[in-house]
């Protein structure tokens, strides 16, 4: 593939990242507005699933061809390399809480969304977002690189600033280190492995971990 085509293809990703749901919640607009909470859940999870599926298909043989790649060696990597990105992540979360006493807009979104709707929220953090995050921000930008610590870089910034588009204030910005560095892990995961499932798995057992931790706070309250 020329680095033109190349090009348009991740254009391409990130404009369907971006307004295939828009698309979509305006085709379904009474489906996703109606006051049943089960309605609107399984809406909004089917929703979110042929956006999924939408960015998937371009990268099928892609993801095919990465699945007989992973075995006990690439996941012991992959892991390594999360487990780093978390540890990096929760030090400069760490040192962010001495600026600002606020969490991020996004991560107050998820737990407002698991207090209000648990299955949709549970389905798509754990399952669906991480896979079509992984598409767009890893195996999208992967050939347009030959150096590994670059692509991991850029990869990891545009991790970290589409998880703060929804940011409201400009100190907010600082959460695009613990966003970005996790990001930077799973693009360096992905490289090493030459397999995506290298940091969708990972990033999967991320979300699932932290799910189950504001679980037991929402609880704890």
């Amino acid at each position: 593939m020329s680095k033109i085509s190349n090009f348009w293809k991740i254009v391409g990703t990130f404009l369907l990242y971006i307004y295939i749901p828009i698309i979509i919640s305006n085709v379904f607009n009474v489906c996703f507005n109606t006051s049943n909470n089960i309605i609107n859940s399984a809406c909004l999870i089917l929703g979110t699933m042929v956006v999924t599926l939408v960015l998937i298909l371009p990268f099928i043989n892609n993801m095919v061809d990465d699945l007989a790649k992973i075995n006990k060696k690439t996941l012991k990597k992959a892991y390594k390399n999360w487990l780093i990105g978390f540890g990096l992540m929760i030090v400069s979360n760490m040192i962010i809480s001495i600026f600002t006493p606020n969490i991020a807009s996004n991560e107050q979104y998820n737990r407002e969304l698991l207090t209000k709707m648990p299955v949709y929220a549970v389905s798509v953090m754990v399952i669906l977002a991480p896979i079509s995050e992984e598409i767009v921000f890893r195996l999208s930008l992967k050939k347009s690189f030959n150096n590994k610590w670059v692509y991991a870089t850029v990869s990891g910034l545009l991790f970290g600033l589409f998880h703060l588009l929804s940011a409201t204030s400009l100190i907010e910005l600082l959460f695009i280190f613990p966003y970005g560095v996790l990001g930077f892990f799973f693009a360096k995961s992905v490289w090493e492995t030459d397999s995506i499932y290298s940091s969708i798995l990972p990033h999967i057992t991320h979300n699932a971990f932290l799910i189950a931790l504001m679980f037991g706070q929402l609880i704890g309250a």
